[in-house]
Order: C-alpha cells, then structure tokens, then sequence
C-alpha cells in the first residue's frame, strides 16, 4: 500500500532563532530587569523548543516516505510475489525445434536425468532420443539398440527413482522395465512377475511421494496402486472404490508431492488427495461442469509445484491454476486458437519448473514455452 503524507511548510530553525534574538535583544535595553523581561525569555525558549520538534517532525515524515518508495521499488509493488520469483501467466510464440517425425509414437520425458523432458521416437527400429538443450533438441540415438515393441502400450517414467524416466513396456505376460542408464535403455525385468492388465486403464504416477513412480489400475471394482519398491510392483492395493463420469487423472494438484486422484464427472472436476497411503476425501475443485473441447490436461503450468487444469478448447489453451484446494482463475494462455497437427502435449522440455505447450506437426516439433 502507497502511504502518502500531506506536504506542510515548516520555517528553518534559524529563522526562528533570529526572531527570539530580536526580542531578547529589546528587552536587555531596559534598565533593570522585569516581570516582562522573565516571560519573554521563557517564551524565546518555548518558541525555540518548538522549532526544533516542528523541525524533528518534518524529517521523520520524509524519511518514513522514502523508506516506503524504496521498499515498494523493490519488491515490484506486488505484496504477495517474493523478489526473484517467476510467474507464468501465456504460452509464448511457437519455436520449432525439430523436424524429425515419429514412427509408430512420440513421448516426452526426462531420460537423462538433467531436468529437461527429452524428446523420445519410437520407431520401427528402435527407441530414438533426442535430448533437449532447453532451447531445441540436440542429435538422435538409438537407446535400444534395435527394434523395441510394447504389446499394450509403452509410458516412460521414473519407477526406479534414480532421477531418469525409465522405460515400461506393458506386455501380456507383464509390466516390463528397462532402467535408464542416462545414455541408454539397460536389460528389461518382469516387475509385475507375470501378467497384470488393467480393465479402464493403466497409469504410472507417484502416488506415495517417495520419489518412485508407481502403477496404477483403473479397475471396474475402483483404483487399484502397486507402489514401486525400485526394483519391482508390490502386491495391489485397493486405494478406491470411485469412478469417472468422463476421464481419470492423476497428478499432484495440492503440492505436497504426491500425486491426487482427479475425477471428471458431469458435476465438476474432484480431486481427491493422496495421503501416501490412501485417498482422502474429495472436493469439487470447479464448483461446477467443465467441460475441454479437444482434451483435459492436469501439469504445472504455473511452475508453483501445484499442477493446474489445462483445458484445449476450440478459442484456445486455458489454465486454471490450482490454489491447493481449487481451480480457479481461468485465463486463455494462446490468446486464441491453437491446434497441433498430429498431437499435443504438455512437459517442461525448456526446464524451468513449468510445463510448455508442445505441439507435434506434420512439419516438425513445435514448443510455446510457458513465461
């Protein structure tokens, strides 16, 4: 808050000095000494007195008023944002940085271990990775060798918790895991020790917050979470017995770091908290419907550590920022429309704490960063 204060004239002291003199100066001419000449010099001490306070007054006025410029001038005049802390508020102008195509899928994820979501190609002859320098891709290779298949699907997560995306093939017979060695994709182990399917959908997020990614299962009978040991899946265990109107999602909204249990349902988007061992209770973190035209994404978009509801609608890419307990301020991030020609994803491949908006065209990568 800006405090201003009433500018007053206050007369220098020695002016007022000179006027008292003047009068002490009147009555010494006297003869004798009088009742007069006692007051008048009582009063030359008052006045006196009083131009020094009136003075001292003036300067703790103006001092107090510097001091508060200065403090608003260097915190930004923003009470709530501590100095050096970056905001992300849009989705910057579209860089291309890469032409290169995928095979068969394209993925995004930190392999290497260095903070930054590298670009992965899954190709006909292999799992391609092209490290991102956090201002393009650098040069391709091979980190498997030769020809790499996922009879389900293939998802690249930490579940060693090492700091590097591994990568999990989910086979038939199993949920299979090739450690990342940060240059390459090492020898596959079973971590479910035989088949494991899931009926809805398989997921693999951190759910307990020690640092290793685990396997979810999105079961008729509710939400089943094998946590990962770092060398395998433990036994299922039962987390939840909810479902999904629309979609399931997991990511960490609240910021505690573990990642929440996110429901869309006709009614609002419900987040319901992981404890580390279980799920609390949920809330309505819209308040209402909400609805994505193209897609519902959940990442930190803001770089505060919460992940925020990012909706791709047909007038552009909205965040709504999680406050912890809510989603709340929407706000258009492109401006306007934004499409991706064949896919669209959201992972922070600048490495700066906030999700970028990357966009897989015919013509190559493209990355808005978020600033």
């Amino acid at each position: 808050m800006r405090v201003f204060y009433e500018k007053k004239h206050f007369y220098p002291v020695w002016l007022l000095l000179i006027v008292v003199s003047l009068g002490c100066l009147s009555f010494s001419n006297q003869s004798t000494e009088t009742e007069a000449d006692a007051s008048a010099t009582q009063i030359a001490f008052d006045l006196t007195l009083a131009a020094f306070e009136l003075q001292a007054r003036a300067a703790s006025a103006e001092a107090l008023q510097a001091d508060q410029s200065q403090a608003e001038s260097e915190s930004g005049s923003v009470a709530e944002q501590p100095a050096g802390v970056k905001t992300y508020s849009s989705f910057g102008t579209p860089q291309h940085w890469g032409t290169g195509t995928c095979e068969i899928a394209c993925y995004f994820a930190d392999v290497t271990g260095d903070g930054l979501d590298d670009f992965i190609a899954h190709d006909l002859d292999g799992i391609y990775v092209l490290p991102s320098t956090g201002s393009g891709f650098g040069p391709f290779s091979n980190w498997t060798g030769g020809p790499s298949s996922c009879d389900i699907a293939c998802y690249f997560r930490d579940v060693t918790g090492d700091g590097k995306a591994d990568f999990i093939a989910h086979d038939y017979d199993g949920v299979f895991v090739v450690p990342s060695t940060g240059s390459s994709f090492a020898s596959p182990s079973n971590w479910t020790g035989g088949s494991s399917g899931c009926d809805i959908a398989c997921f693999f997020e951190d759910i307990t917050g020690d640092g290793k990614v685990d396997y979810i299962a999105q079961d008729f009978e509710g939400i089943f979470v094998m946590p990962s040991t770092g060398s395998d899946f433990s036994a299922p265990q039962l987390w939840s017995e909810g479902s999904c109107d629309y979609a399931c999602y997991f990511a960490d909204a609240t910021g505690d770091g573990k990642v929440d249990f996110v429901a869309h349902d006709a009614e609002g988007i419900f987040v319901v908290p992981s404890t580390g061992s279980a799920f609390d209770a949920p809330a309505n973190w819209t308040g209402g419907p909400a609805a994505c035209n193209y897609g519902c994404f959940f990442r930190d978009a803001t770089g505060d550590g919460k992940a925020d509801f990012i909706a791709h609608d047909t007038d552009g890419i909205y965040v709504i920022p999680s406050t912890g307990n809510a989603f709340k301020a929407v706000a258009n991030w492109t401006g306007g429309p934004s499409n991706c020609g064949i896919s669209c994803f959201f992972a922070d491949v600048t490495g700066d704490g906030a999700t970028d908006f990357v966009a897989q065209d015919l013509d190559g990568i493209w990355v808005m960063p978020a600033q």
